[in-house]
């Protein structure tokens, strides 16, 4: 069912630490990026440890929801955290599970990484920042004359990793073939038009010269923030 995937994660330009980390488990349909916040200690260790917990709670619980395990993910990672500091530390987590019986992918998202689904030159967004501008947005703290401050498009409300209770968002789609999937960080999105992202994403290529494609353009923008693009092709 699974006919190509994808993984990669880059440092930029200016960061000085990767602090992303991705997880492509081809033989066990599992597939997560995570960013580790850089605005608290250890955000790349936050990361990584996140995924390996997330990768052998899925494995362990196969049948589970992806809620509970998404919320057994944030307690241990939470523990985890305050153990080695005691600001704790955080990261993002959008995933992807594979249920080859019903011919479903599930997402599971805390965070402003992002999920899309390219099908037939079609590109639908399966997942919704938890940013203070986002928020700002959905309800209309700001009226279109008005700047959402930069600052807020960089303020997570949720993350994994810090508070006790954390509200993920889950859903599932149909998987058609030729349907491709893509896990990106917010290094990824954010230095790219969106028109660009649309037009690369949407691409016939393989998913393969489609990621170094990104990187491309990324590198280009001047890669302000680490950046990590999963991709799978159904």
């Amino acid at each position: 069912m699974i006919e190509a995937s994808f993984g990669l994660s880059e440092t930029g330009a200016v960061r000085h630490e990767n602090q992303d980390s991705y997880l492509v488990d081809v033989q066990n349909g599992i597939f997560a990026v995570a960013d580790g916040l850089g605005g608290l200690p250890n955000g790349a260790r936050a990361s990584r440890i996140t995924l390996d917990i997330l990768q052998r709670l899925l494995l362990e619980n196969s049948g589970s929801p992806l809620q509970e395990i998404v919320t057994e993910v944030n307690a241990e990672t939470r523990k985890i955290g305050y153990d080695l500091n005691a600001t704790g530390f955080g990261t993002t987590l959008t995933l992807a599970r594979l249920i080859p019986k019903r011919s479903v992918m599930e997402i599971a998202h805390v965070g402003d990484s992002a999920a899309y689904l390219a099908h037939n030159a079609t590109l639908e967004t399966l997942t919704k920042e938890h940013t203070v501008a986002a928020r700002m947005a959905e309800e209309k703290w700001f009226d279109a004359s008005e700047a959402i401050p930069l600052s807020a498009h960089h303020t997570l409300t949720q993350c994994i990793g810090q508070d006790l209770y954390i509200d993920p968002q889950v859903s599932e789609f149909p998987i058609q073939k030729g349907s491709r999937l893509f896990l990106l960080t917010d290094g990824v999105t954010k230095p790219i038009p969106e028109s660009t992202l649309k037009s690369l994403l949407t691409s016939t290529d393989a998913i393969s010269r489609i990621g170094q494609s990104l990187s491309f353009k990324i590198e280009a923008s001047g890669a302000p923030d680490n950046y990590t693009i999963v991709a799978v092709e159904f």
